[in-house]
């Protein structure tokens, strides 16, 4: 019995996501902890490609304050309403996310010596 089995390369896992977003959060809520506190929140998540990587999911990470969406990947500064990015990136329908507050991540950091991704496993394993 021959089998035979088609596999296409995967792209290299490139970016900075992990890091952008766990620096922001630590930046941004020690300095809010001198007024009033930190709501952000810090997200890891499985979310569909755009453009070349259309179709492919990969682990991501960015921040939401409140209903907005923060993303500083890769220098960017999106800033969006976090329905629209939840569409775009199909995040609702894959259902792979895990939060963190401020004191999660930072203990998280600290103990995993590393950005993060902690607890996210992705079915492309990007």
């Amino acid at each position: 019995m021959n089998l035979m089995y088609e596999y296409e390369e995967l792209p290299a896992a490139e970016g900075d996501c992990y890091e952008a977003a766990g620096r922001y959060i630590m930046q941004e809520c020690l300095t809010r902890l001198a007024g009033n506190g930190c709501e952000l929140t810090l997200v890891h998540g499985e979310v569909m490609g755009q453009g070349p990587i259309e179709g492919i999911t990969f682990g991501h990470a960015w921040l939401l304050d409140g209903d907005t969406v923060i993303d500083r990947s890769n220098g960017r500064d999106i800033q969006m309403p976090r329905m629209i990015y939840y569409l775009v990136g199909q995040i609702d329908r894959i259902g792979n996310v895990h939060e963190y507050t401020w004191e999660d991540a930072r203990r998280y950091i600290t103990m995993y010596e590393h950005w993060g991704p902690w607890d996210l496993e992705t079915e492309s394993g990007l």
